[in-house]
């Protein structure tokens, strides 16, 4: 039986999240049973459903009946979802689902997600970087260290999946000497007004791939991040030296060899050309490569990438799934 789920914070990644399980909920081990927002109502949420400009929701027919969003698919499959409107500690169906999703944003410490413990929840997953989680489980990387002893996890981050996974790959097939990375990430559309400008910010990638991997550390890695007053698909740049010589296209080779059909698969993308960000958007990927981009000079290999970062659900879909048919799996042995 497929888990019962239940959501907190419908904002850009409730929201992206939501669609993406809709897409693929005849193959998941859950279902969203529950959604609440502390700022959102059930008709403010209707209307973004509706009305978001990137994330489309044309083939289900939607409406709003009481406390429930009433979605029907087109082979003729019905989702009732009831839709509360409270802070996260006064949330009425606490303790119902057995899996809690924290995707406010705003709940990522410990003592703010303990109070979702409650009767039938015995597991938490955080759809940010949490730093006292119990643990971080990356989506092909170290995802399958999950067991049941774990109940407050941490997905990461929509930077942690775009590059610990790859550079893990990296480090195995050539070794890591040092590595940085160059963030260009958007910003929500509601916060245009007061952000118009350049903003370097820090980036918990830096913090957390340090935590996650071996080879890399405070001598060894850099992150730039800057923030831009720009609403679409991101752009994530890496640089890697490494120990074992390569040439720019024996690498590309490899590459191409992993993403479509090594370690790489269904995580990464790469594309020929560059035809910019929004053909990006909504991407399954959690980078897309430029292969046209893809350099190597002096010893080092660059990579020019686009990520939808509000689309990084997908790796916390997987991972989400994988849980939840172990829970699944534990239960019926």
């Amino acid at each position: 039986m497929a888990k019962e789920v239940g959501i907190n914070g419908f904002g850009r990644f409730g929201l992206h999240l939501l669609k993406y399980w809709l897409d693929r909920n005849d193959q998941a081990h859950f279902n969203i049973l529950y959604i609440n927002d502390d700022y959102l109502d059930i008709n403010k949420a209707y209307d973004l459903i509706i009305n978001d400009k990137y994330v489309k929701f044309n083939k289900y027919k939607i409406q709003v009946l009481g406390d429930f969003l009433m979605i029907l698919q087109p082979n003729g499959v019905k989702h009732e979802i009831l839709f509360t409107n409270c802070e996260h500690q006064s949330i009425p169906w606490i303790g119902k689902p057995e899996i809690f999703f924290e995707c406010s944003g705003k709940c990522t410490e410990a003592k703010n997600c303990s109070v979702y413990f409650k009767n039938n929840t015995k597991t938490v997953l955080i759809s940010a970087t949490s730093w006292d989680a119990e643990k971080t489980l990356v989506y092909g990387y170290n995802h399958k260290e999950y067991n049941a002893d774990l109940k407050l996890i941490s997905y990461g981050s929509c930077t942690v999946n775009a590059y610990v996974p790859f550079a893990n790959w990296m480090d195995k097939k050539y070794g890591i000497i040092d590595s940085d990375v160059n963030v260009i990430h958007n910003i929500q559309e509601y916060r245009l007004d007061d952000n118009n400008t350049l903003n370097r910010k820090f980036c918990t990638l830096e913090e957390s791939a340090k935590l996650l991997m071996k080879s890399v550390n405070d001598n060894n890695f850099l992150v730039n991040y800057t923030v831009i007053p720009y609403t679409g698909v991101s752009m994530i740049d890496f640089r890697f030296r490494v120990k074992k010589s390569v040439e720019q296209d024996a690498f590309i080779k490899d590459l191409d060899e992993a993403i479509h059909h090594g370690e790489l698969k269904n995580l990464y993308g790469l594309n020929e050309k560059d035809v910019g960000p929004e053909i990006h958007n909504c991407t399954n990927a959690s980078t897309v490569f430029i292969k046209e981009g893809i350099k190597s000079l002096n010893g080092n290999l660059y990579l020019q990438g686009y990520f939808d970062n509000e689309n990084s659900v997908n790796r916390f879909y997987d991972l989400a799934d994988f849980i939840s048919e172990r829970i699944e799996s534990n239960t019926i042995n």
